[in-house]
Protein backbone atom coordinates (compact mmCIF):
# COMPACT_ATOMS: atom_id res chain seq x y z
CA UNK A 1 0.00 0.00 0.00
CA UNK A 2 0.94 3.64 -0.50
CA UNK A 3 1.39 4.21 3.23
CA UNK A 4 4.25 1.67 3.30
CA UNK A 5 6.11 2.97 0.25
CA UNK A 6 8.32 5.23 2.36
CA UNK A 7 9.74 2.28 4.28
CA UNK A 8 10.11 0.30 1.07
CA UNK A 9 11.98 3.25 -0.42
CA UNK A 10 14.46 3.35 2.46
CA UNK A 11 15.03 -0.38 2.06
CA UNK A 12 15.76 0.11 -1.65
CA UNK A 13 18.24 2.90 -0.87
CA UNK A 14 20.18 0.52 1.40
CA UNK A 15 19.98 -2.37 -1.07
CA UNK A 16 21.32 -0.13 -3.82
CA UNK A 17 24.25 0.82 -1.60
CA UNK A 18 25.08 -2.85 -1.01
CA UNK A 19 24.74 -3.66 -4.73
CA UNK A 20 27.12 -0.82 -5.58
CA UNK A 21 29.65 -2.22 -3.10
CA UNK A 22 29.32 -5.66 -4.73
CA UNK A 23 29.54 -4.61 -8.38
CA UNK A 24 31.32 -1.23 -8.35
CA UNK A 25 33.24 -1.39 -5.09
CA UNK A 26 37.02 -1.15 -4.62
CA UNK A 27 39.15 -3.93 -6.05
CA UNK A 28 42.26 -3.41 -3.97
CA UNK A 29 43.44 -1.75 -0.78
CA UNK A 30 46.16 -1.55 1.83
CA UNK A 31 44.37 -3.65 4.43
CA UNK A 32 45.75 -7.13 5.04
CA UNK A 33 42.19 -8.43 5.14
CA UNK A 34 40.68 -6.74 2.11
CA UNK A 35 37.37 -8.66 2.02
CA UNK A 36 36.66 -7.99 5.68
CA UNK A 37 37.48 -4.30 5.22
CA UNK A 38 35.01 -4.08 2.32
CA UNK A 39 32.31 -5.78 4.38
CA UNK A 40 32.92 -3.49 7.35
CA UNK A 41 32.69 -0.37 5.19
CA UNK A 42 29.55 -1.64 3.48
CA UNK A 43 28.01 -1.91 6.96
CA UNK A 44 29.21 1.52 8.09
CA UNK A 45 28.06 3.25 4.89
CA UNK A 46 24.62 1.63 5.21
CA UNK A 47 24.36 2.84 8.80
CA UNK A 48 25.45 6.33 7.76
CA UNK A 49 22.76 6.39 5.06
CA UNK A 50 20.10 5.35 7.59
CA UNK A 51 21.04 8.17 9.97
CA UNK A 52 21.10 10.67 7.07
CA UNK A 53 17.57 9.60 6.10
CA UNK A 54 16.47 9.92 9.74
CA UNK A 55 17.82 13.48 9.87
CA UNK A 56 15.96 14.31 6.66
CA UNK A 57 12.69 12.91 8.06
CA UNK A 58 13.15 15.04 11.20
CA UNK A 59 12.35 18.06 8.99
CA UNK A 60 8.73 16.80 8.77
CA UNK A 61 8.50 16.84 4.94
CA UNK A 62 4.78 17.00 4.22
CA UNK A 63 5.08 15.61 0.70
CA UNK A 64 6.27 12.28 2.15
CA UNK A 65 3.43 11.87 4.66
CA UNK A 66 1.17 9.76 2.40
CA UNK A 67 4.04 7.32 1.77
CA UNK A 68 4.48 6.59 5.48
CA UNK A 69 0.86 6.81 6.57
CA UNK A 70 1.26 10.19 8.25
CA UNK A 71 3.86 12.18 10.16
CA UNK A 72 3.26 10.05 13.25
CA UNK A 73 4.45 6.92 11.45
CA UNK A 74 7.22 8.85 9.74
CA UNK A 75 8.61 9.60 13.19
CA UNK A 76 8.35 5.93 14.12
CA UNK A 77 10.45 5.14 11.05
CA UNK A 78 12.87 7.93 12.03
CA UNK A 79 13.36 6.33 15.43
CA UNK A 80 13.55 2.74 14.19
CA UNK A 81 16.09 3.32 11.44
CA UNK A 82 18.31 5.26 13.86
CA UNK A 83 18.30 2.33 16.26
CA UNK A 84 18.97 -0.06 13.37
CA UNK A 85 21.85 2.13 12.20
CA UNK A 86 23.57 1.95 15.58
CA UNK A 87 23.22 -1.85 15.62
CA UNK A 88 24.76 -2.00 12.14
CA UNK A 89 27.56 0.30 13.28
CA UNK A 90 28.20 -2.05 16.18
CA UNK A 91 28.76 -4.87 13.68
CA UNK A 92 31.12 -2.58 11.78
CA UNK A 93 33.13 -1.91 14.94
CA UNK A 94 33.36 -5.61 15.72
CA UNK A 95 34.55 -6.77 12.30
CA UNK A 96 36.56 -3.82 10.96
CA UNK A 97 40.32 -4.51 10.80
CA UNK A 98 42.52 -2.16 12.82
CA UNK A 99 43.19 1.07 10.93
CA UNK A 100 46.80 1.39 9.76
CA UNK A 101 46.56 5.17 10.13
CA UNK A 102 45.28 5.47 13.70
CA UNK A 103 45.31 8.95 15.21
CA UNK A 104 42.50 11.56 15.35
CA UNK A 105 40.28 9.83 12.78
CA UNK A 106 39.97 6.75 14.96
CA UNK A 107 39.52 8.82 18.12
CA UNK A 108 36.65 10.77 16.54
CA UNK A 109 34.92 7.51 15.62
CA UNK A 110 35.21 6.18 19.15
CA UNK A 111 33.72 9.44 20.44
CA UNK A 112 30.87 9.75 17.91
CA UNK A 113 29.47 6.22 18.19
CA UNK A 114 29.11 6.04 22.01
CA UNK A 115 27.61 9.54 21.98
CA UNK A 116 24.94 8.53 19.45
CA UNK A 117 24.30 5.35 21.41
CA UNK A 118 23.68 7.34 24.58
CA UNK A 119 21.17 9.58 22.76
CA UNK A 120 19.27 6.54 21.48
CA UNK A 121 19.24 4.95 24.93
CA UNK A 122 17.79 8.17 26.34
CA UNK A 123 15.11 8.04 23.64
CA UNK A 124 13.95 4.52 24.43
CA UNK A 125 14.49 4.84 28.21
CA UNK A 126 10.81 5.49 29.12
CA UNK A 127 9.84 2.15 27.53
CA UNK A 128 12.73 0.08 28.93
CA UNK A 129 12.44 -0.30 32.74
CA UNK A 130 16.08 -1.27 33.21
CA UNK A 131 17.28 1.92 31.48
CA UNK A 132 14.59 4.23 32.87
CA UNK A 133 15.76 3.49 36.42
CA UNK A 134 19.00 5.30 35.64
CA UNK A 135 18.20 7.76 32.84
CA UNK A 136 14.68 9.00 32.18
CA UNK A 137 14.78 12.59 31.02
CA UNK A 138 11.71 14.78 30.83
CA UNK A 139 10.54 15.58 27.32
CA UNK A 140 12.07 19.08 27.14
CA UNK A 141 15.36 17.77 28.55
CA UNK A 142 15.42 14.95 26.02
CA UNK A 143 14.76 17.35 23.14
CA UNK A 144 17.61 19.52 24.37
CA UNK A 145 20.19 16.74 24.05
CA UNK A 146 18.62 14.79 21.15
CA UNK A 147 19.31 17.65 18.74
CA UNK A 148 23.04 16.86 18.94
CA UNK A 149 22.55 13.60 17.03
CA UNK A 150 23.36 15.49 13.84
CA UNK A 151 26.64 16.77 15.28
CA UNK A 152 27.78 13.23 16.04
CA UNK A 153 26.61 12.12 12.58
CA UNK A 154 28.84 14.75 10.96
CA UNK A 155 31.73 13.72 13.22
CA UNK A 156 31.16 10.12 12.13
CA UNK A 157 31.41 11.17 8.48
CA UNK A 158 34.65 13.05 9.21
CA UNK A 159 35.98 9.94 10.99
CA UNK A 160 35.23 7.84 7.89
CA UNK A 161 37.26 10.16 5.65
CA UNK A 162 40.26 10.34 8.01
CA UNK A 163 40.98 6.61 8.29
CA UNK A 164 41.83 6.10 4.58
CA UNK A 165 38.70 4.07 3.76
CA UNK A 166 38.43 1.84 0.73
CA UNK A 167 35.37 3.77 -0.42
CA UNK A 168 37.74 6.49 -1.68
CA UNK A 169 38.85 3.99 -4.33
CA UNK A 170 35.28 3.36 -5.52
CA UNK A 171 34.08 6.64 -7.13
CA UNK A 172 30.51 5.51 -7.80
CA UNK A 173 29.98 4.20 -4.27
CA UNK A 174 31.64 7.28 -2.78
CA UNK A 175 29.48 9.59 -4.90
CA UNK A 176 26.29 7.74 -3.92
CA UNK A 177 27.01 7.62 -0.19
CA UNK A 178 28.55 11.09 -0.15
CA UNK A 179 25.49 12.65 -1.76
CA UNK A 180 23.19 11.14 0.83
CA UNK A 181 25.51 12.19 3.67
CA UNK A 182 25.52 15.79 2.40
CA UNK A 183 21.71 15.78 2.16
CA UNK A 184 21.49 14.47 5.73
CA UNK A 185 23.95 17.07 7.03
CA UNK A 186 22.12 19.91 5.24
CA UNK A 187 18.79 18.66 6.59
CA UNK A 188 20.20 18.73 10.11
CA UNK A 189 21.65 22.23 9.71
CA UNK A 190 18.34 23.43 8.28
CA UNK A 191 16.42 21.99 11.24
CA UNK A 192 18.73 23.50 13.85
CA UNK A 193 19.75 26.81 12.27
CA UNK A 194 17.07 27.86 9.78
CA UNK A 195 13.87 26.12 10.87
CA UNK A 196 12.54 28.86 13.16
CA UNK A 197 13.49 31.58 10.68
CA UNK A 198 12.06 30.02 7.53
CA UNK A 199 9.17 27.95 8.87
CA UNK A 200 5.85 29.77 8.58
CA UNK A 201 4.05 29.36 11.88
CA UNK A 202 0.43 30.45 11.87
CA UNK A 203 -0.21 33.18 14.45
CA UNK A 204 -3.38 32.80 16.51
CA UNK A 205 -4.93 34.39 19.56
CA UNK A 206 -6.28 32.27 22.38
CA UNK A 207 -9.95 33.23 22.37
CA UNK A 208 -11.16 30.91 25.11
CA UNK A 209 -9.77 28.40 27.60
CA UNK A 210 -12.49 26.04 28.80
CA UNK A 211 -11.56 23.64 31.58
CA UNK A 212 -13.75 20.62 30.89
CA UNK A 213 -12.84 18.76 34.08
CA UNK A 214 -9.96 18.53 36.54
CA UNK A 215 -7.48 17.34 33.91
CA UNK A 216 -8.71 18.41 30.47
CA UNK A 217 -8.91 21.81 28.82
CA UNK A 218 -10.32 22.92 25.46
CA UNK A 219 -8.42 25.78 23.86
CA UNK A 220 -10.20 27.84 21.19
CA UNK A 221 -7.99 29.80 18.78
CA UNK A 222 -8.73 32.43 16.18
CA UNK A 223 -6.31 33.76 13.52
CA UNK A 224 -4.54 36.94 14.60
CA UNK A 225 -6.11 39.82 12.69
CA UNK A 226 -4.37 40.49 9.38
CA UNK A 227 -1.50 38.09 10.09
CA UNK A 228 -2.76 34.57 9.52
CA UNK A 229 -5.39 33.03 7.28
CA UNK A 230 -7.62 30.28 8.61
CA UNK A 231 -5.84 26.91 8.78
CA UNK A 232 -6.94 24.56 5.99
CA UNK A 233 -7.07 21.03 7.35
CA UNK A 234 -8.90 17.72 7.14
CA UNK A 235 -10.93 16.43 10.05
CA UNK A 236 -8.74 14.22 12.24
CA UNK A 237 -5.40 15.90 11.50
CA UNK A 238 -3.05 17.30 14.13
CA UNK A 239 -0.73 20.26 14.54
CA UNK A 240 2.18 21.53 16.60
CA UNK A 241 1.42 24.43 18.89
CA UNK A 242 3.25 26.65 21.35
CA UNK A 243 2.41 29.86 23.19
CA UNK A 244 4.18 33.10 24.08
CA UNK A 245 2.63 33.39 27.55
CA UNK A 246 5.62 32.00 29.43
CA UNK A 247 8.91 30.17 28.89
CA UNK A 248 7.50 26.69 29.57
CA UNK A 249 4.79 26.96 26.92
CA UNK A 250 7.27 28.14 24.26
CA UNK A 251 8.09 24.49 23.55
CA UNK A 252 6.03 23.07 20.61
CA UNK A 253 3.86 19.99 21.25
CA UNK A 254 1.58 18.01 18.90
CA UNK A 255 -2.19 17.87 19.44
CA UNK A 256 -5.11 16.64 17.40
CA UNK A 257 -7.51 19.29 16.10
CA UNK A 258 -10.94 18.68 17.61
CA UNK A 259 -12.85 21.28 15.59
CA UNK A 260 -14.31 20.69 12.13
CA UNK A 261 -12.52 22.24 9.11
CA UNK A 262 -15.45 24.55 8.35
CA UNK A 263 -15.50 26.13 11.85
CA UNK A 264 -14.19 29.66 12.30
CA UNK A 265 -12.39 28.68 15.49
CA UNK A 266 -9.53 26.22 15.69
CA UNK A 267 -9.97 24.04 18.78
CA UNK A 268 -7.70 21.55 20.53
CA UNK A 269 -8.61 19.48 23.60
CA UNK A 270 -5.62 18.80 25.86
CA UNK A 271 -5.31 16.49 28.85
CA UNK A 272 -2.83 17.30 31.62
CA UNK A 273 -0.69 14.18 31.39
CA UNK A 274 2.81 15.64 31.74
CA UNK A 275 4.70 18.69 32.98
CA UNK A 276 3.97 20.82 29.89
CA UNK A 277 0.29 19.96 29.63
CA UNK A 278 -0.19 20.34 33.39
CA UNK A 279 1.38 23.80 33.20
CA UNK A 280 -0.91 24.71 30.29
CA UNK A 281 -3.96 23.46 32.18
CA UNK A 282 -3.11 25.67 35.16
CA UNK A 283 -1.76 28.84 33.56
CA UNK A 284 -2.91 29.37 29.97
CA UNK A 285 -5.31 32.31 29.71
CA UNK A 286 -7.31 33.94 26.91
CA UNK A 287 -5.37 36.60 25.04
CA UNK A 288 -2.13 34.63 24.77
CA UNK A 289 -0.56 34.32 21.33
CA UNK A 290 -0.39 30.81 19.89
CA UNK A 291 1.89 29.67 17.06
CA UNK A 292 0.67 26.77 14.94
CA UNK A 293 2.56 24.48 12.55
CA UNK A 294 0.49 22.07 10.50
CA UNK A 295 -1.67 20.37 9.65
CA UNK A 296 -0.18 16.88 9.63
CA UNK A 297 -1.57 13.36 9.63
CA UNK A 298 -3.28 10.79 7.41
CA UNK A 299 -5.85 9.54 9.94
CA UNK A 300 -9.00 9.73 7.79
CA UNK A 301 -12.10 7.54 8.05
CA UNK A 302 -13.34 8.73 4.63
CA UNK A 303 -10.77 6.51 2.92
CA UNK A 304 -12.07 3.42 4.75
CA UNK A 305 -14.69 0.82 3.89
CA UNK A 306 -18.45 1.30 4.12
CA UNK A 307 -18.70 -0.37 7.56
CA UNK A 308 -16.49 0.87 10.37
CA UNK A 309 -15.79 0.61 14.09
CA UNK A 310 -14.39 3.60 15.97
CA UNK A 311 -12.82 3.20 19.41
CA UNK A 312 -11.81 6.13 21.63
CA UNK A 313 -10.21 5.88 25.04
CA UNK A 314 -10.01 8.96 27.27
CA UNK A 315 -8.55 12.00 25.48
CA UNK A 316 -8.38 9.82 22.36
CA UNK A 317 -11.83 11.24 21.67
CA UNK A 318 -10.29 14.28 19.88
CA UNK A 319 -9.93 13.07 16.25
CA UNK A 320 -13.38 11.47 16.41
CA UNK A 321 -14.85 14.77 17.64
CA UNK A 322 -13.43 16.48 14.58
CA UNK A 323 -14.89 13.76 12.35
CA UNK A 324 -18.40 13.85 13.79
CA UNK A 325 -18.40 17.66 13.81
CA UNK A 326 -17.59 17.45 10.10
CA UNK A 327 -20.47 15.08 9.27
CA UNK A 328 -22.57 16.12 6.31
CA UNK A 329 -23.99 13.32 4.20
CA UNK A 330 -22.64 10.29 6.06
CA UNK A 331 -22.04 7.41 3.66
CA UNK A 332 -20.48 5.01 6.16
CA UNK A 333 -22.10 2.71 8.71
CA UNK A 334 -20.26 3.51 11.96
CA UNK A 335 -20.35 2.06 15.46
CA UNK A 336 -18.50 4.39 17.80
CA UNK A 337 -17.30 3.14 21.20
CA UNK A 338 -16.08 5.73 23.71
CA UNK A 339 -14.70 4.29 26.93
CA UNK A 340 -13.57 6.03 30.13
CA UNK A 341 -13.22 4.89 33.73
CA UNK A 342 -16.02 6.95 35.32
CA UNK A 343 -18.74 9.33 34.03
CA UNK A 344 -16.82 12.36 35.34
CA UNK A 345 -14.05 11.65 32.81
CA UNK A 346 -16.37 11.52 29.80
CA UNK A 347 -16.17 14.55 27.51
CA UNK A 348 -18.69 15.92 25.00
CA UNK A 349 -21.19 13.12 25.72
CA UNK A 350 -24.22 15.26 24.85
CA UNK A 351 -22.66 16.21 21.52
CA UNK A 352 -21.84 12.58 20.72
CA UNK A 353 -25.36 11.43 21.58
CA UNK A 354 -26.86 14.24 19.52
CA UNK A 355 -24.77 13.20 16.49
CA UNK A 356 -26.08 9.67 16.95
CA UNK A 357 -29.66 10.99 16.81
CA UNK A 358 -29.04 13.16 13.76
CA UNK A 359 -27.25 10.55 11.67
CA UNK A 360 -28.92 7.16 11.42
CA UNK A 361 -25.66 5.53 10.22
CA UNK A 362 -23.77 6.69 13.31
CA UNK A 363 -24.34 4.63 16.46
CA UNK A 364 -22.59 5.87 19.59
CA UNK A 365 -21.89 3.71 22.64
CA UNK A 366 -20.46 5.52 25.67
CA UNK A 367 -19.14 3.02 28.21
CA UNK A 368 -17.72 3.33 31.73
CA UNK A 369 -15.32 0.62 32.85
CA UNK A 370 -16.24 1.17 36.52
CA UNK A 371 -19.84 0.21 35.72
CA UNK A 372 -19.74 -1.71 32.42
CA UNK A 373 -16.39 -3.45 32.84
CA UNK A 374 -13.44 -3.17 30.50
CA UNK A 375 -14.28 -2.69 26.84
CA UNK A 376 -13.12 -5.68 24.77
CA UNK A 377 -13.20 -6.74 21.15
CA UNK A 378 -15.79 -9.40 22.00
CA UNK A 379 -18.10 -6.77 23.54
CA UNK A 380 -17.72 -4.61 20.46
CA UNK A 381 -18.49 -7.51 18.13
CA UNK A 382 -21.52 -8.51 20.20
CA UNK A 383 -22.93 -5.00 19.67
CA UNK A 384 -21.79 -4.13 16.16
CA UNK A 385 -21.54 -7.59 14.57
CA UNK A 386 -18.68 -9.45 12.91
CA UNK A 387 -15.66 -7.16 12.50
CA UNK A 388 -14.15 -8.99 9.51
CA UNK A 389 -14.34 -6.76 6.45
CA UNK A 390 -14.73 -3.58 8.51
CA UNK A 391 -12.22 -0.81 9.06
CA UNK A 392 -11.30 -0.20 12.70
CA UNK A 393 -10.14 3.26 13.82
CA UNK A 394 -8.64 3.71 17.29
CA UNK A 395 -7.18 6.48 19.40
CA UNK A 396 -6.27 6.23 23.06
CA UNK A 397 -3.65 4.84 25.47
CA UNK A 398 -0.93 2.78 23.80
CA UNK A 399 -1.73 -0.40 25.73
CA UNK A 400 -5.41 -0.14 24.81
CA UNK A 401 -4.62 0.30 21.13
CA UNK A 402 -2.14 -2.60 21.13
CA UNK A 403 -4.63 -4.89 22.87
CA UNK A 404 -7.42 -4.10 20.41
CA UNK A 405 -5.11 -4.43 17.43
CA UNK A 406 -4.10 -7.94 18.47
CA UNK A 407 -7.67 -8.91 19.37
CA UNK A 408 -9.17 -7.75 16.07
CA UNK A 409 -6.42 -9.36 14.02
CA UNK A 410 -7.17 -12.68 15.73
CA UNK A 411 -10.83 -12.22 14.79
CA UNK A 412 -10.24 -11.85 11.08
CA UNK A 413 -9.65 -8.12 10.62
CA UNK A 414 -6.82 -7.48 8.17
CA UNK A 415 -3.84 -5.49 9.42
CA UNK A 416 -4.36 -2.87 6.69
CA UNK A 417 -7.91 -2.32 7.97
CA UNK A 418 -6.75 -1.35 11.48
CA UNK A 419 -5.90 2.34 11.80
CA UNK A 420 -4.47 4.29 14.74
CA UNK A 421 -2.18 7.21 15.42
CA UNK A 422 1.35 6.81 16.81
CA UNK A 423 1.50 9.79 19.12
CA UNK A 424 4.66 8.62 20.88
CA UNK A 425 7.07 10.96 19.07
CA UNK A 426 9.94 10.31 21.42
Amino acid sequence: MKRNMGNYGITLIILLNLLLWIFLGPTEGKSGNFALQVLAEAFSSSATILIAVALFLANKPRFLEPYFGGLDRMYVTHKNITILALLVLLVHLIIVPASPTGGPGVWIGWFAYPSMLILVLLTIAPRVPLISRFANLRYHQWRGVHKYMGVFFILGAIHALMVEPLILHAPVVFGYVGTIVVIGALAYLNKELLWNRLRKWGTYKVEAVKRLNGTTVEVALRPASGRTSKLVHRAGQFLYIHFDSDKTLEEPHPFTISSAPREDQLRVSIKASGDWTQHLHEYLQPGATAFVDGPYGEFDYKTGSAKQVWIAGGIGITPFLSWLRDFDDLHHQIDFFYTVAVPEEALFVAEIENASKLHKNFNAHVMYSSKDGRLTADKIISISGDAAGKDVYMCGPVKMVEAFQSAFQSRGVKTDNIHYEEFNFR
